[in-house]
């Protein structure tokens, strides 16, 4: 009868035998393990002795070492977790580089102190990681930085590594091969982490957060820009670096070529303080969002152009020079600014600011450059003055005389006209300034069309009364809306009694058609267009296509009659062909008029409009060349003013 315990001696025996068979460098390294093992429990210890042979053919000697002092500390703290992990073999390590598994039982051995739970789900997670890098250097890399991050914080060496298959499929998007890893990409990475954990230890798990979002559409020169830069930024505190990296990315993804002067801003920032430096970095994004729908000066099809945006950072970096929260409101303030007027102009407001304000408060140099005063009002809006109808009026009127063989009223206004607008018949109303253009030769060139559309109304007899084109378009109009309306009413109650109390008998279609041609007016005398428009069931919305179609009536025969005109008419035609918004943009109930505008005054309706609009936009294009375009090669009788009613 064997003994108690025989079983055990001999699997013990058998657990020597195995142990014999391994190298001398990891047979040593096992014997040493298990002993410190039996220290905390011979469970364990066995257990540890039972997976070796398995572990030893994956696993160098140091590794079985780190491997063991791993399990170690997870069974002092829970004999039967220490007992699982050794169960649970090395198995899984196969997809790690043999040159990072010493990184992986270091990282873990460190999260220990934090958590045994944490330190084995890393434990499990990393050959996950593997699968998903596939370049082993990077890979070695990332666990290197998180040993670094580890030995700062454990918890966020865990963070680190959770985030890693992100910033892993971030970085491999970029470059001429994508899905593979870019060194002279993930050099510059690696080490901005590198140098982030050193200096703020844990906070290298939020820049590991940060990266994903910071790189995501950025190309590969970018990127690297924008990761060298970043390390420089370190000097200043983790937190500055964060922010510049979101910051930094929206530059490059707007305009790389200003992001070198976007760093020169910053440099004089800096040494103002961390606040006003984060300040700042947080309105970057905003600020060129906002940015690049202003149409800068020498800006085609809405993109921003370089010169004028280095321009700009520029002027904030001579605020900067002297004060830097004065730089930070003009900087917030300097994309809406930019709405309303010329770089020039901005420039002027800018330096008459540092000027007036040299000897004054910061609180009210921050003021005067983030619009809070009527000084600062007051300044860009004369600024924004351009050019004044007093200086170039008596030239208009010698201008218009010459064109049109007549002498022409020329009056001031308090606002530019409408795009739709109809003056009286007698006058000429033109804005009191323009200041659309950076040259005064520019807005005269405006001020000579608009001049010439105000008198185009008059040679070609907008305002004309009684004539027979009128008389013609009145009948037509009165006709088709009081029969269709009286037609209506018949069809509804034809065959009925029309007053009940009454008991009167209702009206045959015979007497219907009577009753039609006795209410028919004719055009009352003394009538121009706007006793047609009348007719209409909506007068205003009829007014409001009337003037359009009208104004493009004159648009034609100007350019019929008066040749040289041509090139003005064209610019004032690509004026407002650049500021037509995207017709996505538009109000539903406004895309007919901004339809009828495109095709009518600004050379055609837009790419954009005309794919979503095909078929509306083809319909109007016949109705206007019907009616309004008919001659504008100079052949057959223009188009009256009836026409366009």
């Amino acid at each position: 009868m064997a003994e108690p315990g025989d079983e055990n001696k001999q699997t013990l025996t058998d657990l020597a035998k195995h142990l014999s068979r391994l190298p001398a460098d990891k047979r040593r390294a096992a014997v040493e393990v298990s002993a410190a093992l039996a220290g905390v429990s011979l469970r364990v210890s066995r257990d540890f002795v039972e997976a070796v042979p398995k572990a030893a053919k994956l696993l160098s000697a140091d590794d079985l070492r780190a491997w063991g002092e791993l399990g170690r500390r997870v069974a002092m703290g829970n004999a039967d977790l220490g007992s699982s992990f050794f169960e649970q073999g090395v198995a899984e390590l196969s997809a790690v580089p043999s040159a990072s598994r010493r990184y992986v039982f270091q990282v873990c051995t460190r999260q220990l102190v934090l958590s045994s739970s944490v330190a084995l789900e890393t434990f499990n997670f990393i050959p996950e990681l593997a699968g998903e890098i596939k370049d082993p250097d990077f890979l070695t890399s990332i666990l290197s930085l998180a040993v670094d991050v580890a030995n700062r914080s454990a918890k966020h060496s865990a963070d680190f590594l959770k985030h890693s298959p992100e910033v892993a499929k971030a970085l491999s998007a970029i470059g001429d091969d994508p899905g593979t890893f870019d060194k002279e990409i993930t050099g510059p990475v690696i080490a901005l982490a590198s140098a982030f954990a050193a200096r703020t230890g844990g906070m290298a798990a939020d820049l590991w957060a940060h990266l994903p979002e910071a790189f995501d559409g950025l190309g590969r020169e970018a990127a690297i820009r924008l990761s060298e830069q970043a390390s420089k930024m370190l000097e200043h505190g983790g937190s500055v670096t964060l922010h510049f990296l979101t910051a930094g990315s929206s530059v490059l993804r707007t305009d790389a070529n200003v992001f070198d002067d976007w760093c020169e801003v910053l440099k004089q920032i800096a040494p103002q303080g961390n606040a006003i430096h984060i300040a700042f970095l947080r309105a970057t994004p905003k600020f060129f969002s906002q940015i690049a729908a202003v149409r800068l000066e020498g800006a085609d099809d809405g993109s921003i152009k370089t010169a004028a945006l280095k321009r700009v950072l520029r002027l904030i970096g001579e605020i900067a020079v002297t004060d830097a929260e004065s730089a930070l409101a003009a900087f917030r303030s300097s994309a809406g600014t930019l709405r309303s007027v010329s770089l020039d102009q901005f420039e002027e407001w800018i330096e008459t600011g540092l000027a007036q304000l040299k000897d004054e408060s910061v609180k009210a140099r921050r003021s005067y450059f983030a619009l809070e005063t009527r000084q600062s009002n007051d300044q860009l809006q004369q600024t924004r003055s351009g050019l004044h109808l007093e200086s170039v009026l008596h030239v208009l009127r010698l201008y218009i005389e010459a064109l049109t063989g007549r002498e022409v009223e020329i009056a001031p206004q308090s606002a530019m006209p409408q795009e739709s607008r109809i003056g009286d018949g007698k006058t000429i109303y033109l804005p009191n300034a323009i200041a659309e253009y950076d040259t005064e030769e520019m807005d005269f060139r405006l001020y000579k069309v608009l001049a010439a559309y105000g008198a185009g109304q008059i040679e070609f007899e907008t305002f004309a009364k009684d004539t027979t084109e009128l008389k013609a378009a009145f009948a037509d109009l009165a006709d088709l809306y009081s029969a269709t309306a009286e037609q209506i009413d018949a069809f509804s109650l034809a065959g009925y009694i029309d007053e009940v109390q009454k008991g009167e008998r209702a009206l045959t279609d015979e007497e219907i058609r009577e009753e039609i041609r006795k209410r028919r007016k004719t055009l009352p005398k003394d009538s121009d267009y706007r006793a047609v428009l009348n007719l209409f069931p909506e007068p205003r919305l009829a007014r409001k296509v009337f003037t359009t179609m009208e104004n493009a009536r004159i648009d034609g025969l100007l350019r019929r009659n008066y040749r040289g005109l041509r090139k003005d008419l064209d610019l004032m035609q690509a004026f407002l062909q650049k500021n037509r918004p995207f017709i996505f943009d538009v109000p539903y109930h406004q895309v007919p008029f901004e339809l009828l505008f495109q095709i009518t005054l600004c050379g055609g309706a837009t790419d954009d409009a005309r794919s979503f609009y095909g078929q509306i936009v083809s319909e109007i294009e016949t109705v206007v060349e019907s009616y309004v375009r008919r001659t504008h090669d100079g052949d057959g009788d223009p188009p009256t003013v009836a026409d366009s009613l």
